[in-house]
């Protein structure tokens, strides 16, 4: 009989060489170094995280709603490009896809399936089988309105990356499209934004994952060392 084959975990290098690093080296450099019209150039970066998007979707099954609106992300970046079309397109594009992941989790906070809980309480983080055991149904209550809580304080982060995409772009993003100049800027807000709005996103996560873990503690009443996976 054949097993079950686990499905292989993601490199996060090679996502970030393919979505991040790649791109940005064509996109800034290579009006310098490749002999194609700005559009060809735009449209050979963003075929590398465009096919890891579908590679993900189709192949790897991670159909999830942040995987496919990164997809669109890129796609939309893509047709303001080639297309030509105004640059504040960038803007509107840049905020758009982090404040609807901010209010897909929102939302999600008001159901029996918070993204907080599906992200932090999982069991390649938590003893989630000894965790449930020592709950009764009172404090298992409690520990899911945690999580919709903590679901809440998410949104936030991808609101407020929003805020600063958009700011970024539009300070950033001013050439017209299928120019050399505009993939360049494009390239740059690639990477400027990875790094200004990644850093403080992580920041607000860890004091989420503070608040979801001390509250397991608190509920659960087992020892801080028991309730983690030991590898």
């Amino acid at each position: 009989m054949a097993q079950a084959t686990t499905p292989k975990k993601e490199n996060p290098l090679v996502n970030l060489l393919i979505n991040i690093i790649i791109p940005t080296i064509i996109l800034s450099k290579g009006d310098k170094y490749l002999p194609f019209s700005p559009v060809i150039i735009l449209v050979i970066a963003l075929a590398m995280p465009t096919i890891y998007g579908l590679y993900d979707i189709l192949i790897r099954k991670k159909t999830n709603f942040i995987s496919i609106l990164g997809f669109v992300s890129v796609l939309i970046s893509g047709i303001i490009g080639v297309w030509q079309l105004p640059t504040e397109y960038v803007a509107y594009k840049e905020a758009s896809i982090p404040f609807l992941i901010g209010v897909g989790v929102f939302i999600s906070g008001f159901t029996s399936f918070p993204v907080a809980k599906k992200m932090l309480f999982n069991s390649e983080i938590y003893n989630t089988d000894l965790i449930t055991a020592q709950l009764d149904s009172e404090k298992a209550q409690a520990l899911d309105a945690v999580f919709k809580k903590a679901s809440h304080y998410m949104s936030l982060s991808f609101v407020f990356s929003a805020v600063l995409n958009f700011i970024l772009a539009k300070m950033m993003v001013v050439s017209p499209a299928g120019t050399d100049a505009f993939n360049e800027e494009l390239g740059k807000l690639t990477a400027y934004s990875y790094v200004v709005i990644a850093l403080p996103s992580m920041i607000l996560i860890g004091f989420i994952f503070w608040y979801t873990y001390k509250s397991i503690i608190k509920l659960s009443g087992l020892p801080k060392e028991a309730i983690f996976v030991q590898h």
